[in-house]
């Protein structure tokens, strides 16, 4: 089974950065808590969500050649629950892009507010035919790329 955590690219810059778009509806599994407490988006799939946009980076960076494996996470911080019903607007930016390791820094928020933030994120580029096919990576990222108009929020 494959999680798909990021449901829109709104912009990218190769090699530089990528904004996305997590959206959290209310019937999604892991939000149920068994202590009874509000439900939430649990923190990991949080940061699920931002190595998947950092990993969108090398892909697309790479012209569908590379994907990113996690090494490294220096810091994480998180601030306040993703509820649902709400987005989470996701910015990841480049630290370094080497082809031996590319470093991210990430920030997440929804109306708003902070919701996480993970620095010195270390991700090892390798080939991505060796995990998935670049062909429907280009199919899904077609589905997924709407950037939004100028001025856009």
């Amino acid at each position: 089974m494959k999680f798909r955590m990021v449901d829109r690219i709104l912009s990218w810059q190769a090699r530089q950065r990528i904004a996305g778009v997590k959206a959290v509806s209310f019937e999604e599994y892991s939000l149920k808590s068994p202590w009874g407490a509000p439900p939430a988006l649990p923190e990991s799939l949080v940061m699920e969500s931002l190595f998947q946009l950092g990993n969108w980076l090398i892909v697309l960076s790479s012209d569908f050649t590379r994907m990113g494996l996690l090494v490294r996470l220096e810091r994480v911080e998180f601030h306040t629950p993703l509820r649902p019903g709400e987005s989470l607007r996701m910015d990841v930016e480049v630290v370094s892009f080497r082809d031996d390791g590319v470093a991210f820094h990430g920030e997440a928020s929804a109306g708003g507010r902070l919701v996480a933030a993970g620095r010195g994120c270390l991700a090892r580029p390798v080939a991505l035919e060796d995990y998935c096919s670049p062909a429907d990576l280009r199919v899904l990222f077609s589905e997924l790329h709407r950037p939004l108009a100028e001025g856009g929020a």
